[in-house]
């Protein structure tokens, strides 16, 4: 794609769907039936690592730096870095045979990723407020 905006754009999109796949897994638990995470994570994590590999192209292309982070943007990544941690014991017990409940994990998973993002969108809009009353 030789239009990084566009590939921004598409990037976003990819993040969108590789969390939307999520949908149909949870219709059909709430609905009796026992889909294999299998069917669903591959779908899920080309979405979102694709589409986050998209976002930092572009934004390459773009020459937009990547900013260190700092203060509250550190924190927020260490969420999300340790909510996919959380999964290498869960793989590891279910790998090993042993029977595994998914709910656990998948609560901190969940936890550390929106409270990350949460994170972020509180942090960056009391930034956008405290910029534009200095002006």
């Amino acid at each position: 794609m030789t239009n990084p905006n566009h590939l921004r754009k598409f990037g976003t999109i990819f993040i969108i769907i590789g969390v939307l796949v999520w949908a149909p897994y949870f219709v059909l638990r709430i609905n009796g039936e026992n889909p294999s995470l299998l069917v669903f994570l591959p779908f899920h994590l080309l979405g979102v690592v694709g589409g986050a590999r998209m976002r930092k192209t572009a934004n390459k292309q773009l020459g937009i730096p990547s900013e260190k982070r700092r203060g509250y943007k550190r924190i927020a990544h260490y969420l999300v870095i340790a909510s996919l941690l959380v999964w290498i014991p869960y793989y590891a017990l279910k790998f090993s045979g042993r029977p595994v409940e998914l709910a656990p994990f998948l609560a901190v998973h969940l936890v550390g990723i929106l409270g990350g993002t949460g994170l972020l969108v509180v942090g960056t809009a009391v930034k956008f407020i405290q910029e534009r009353r200095q002006d």
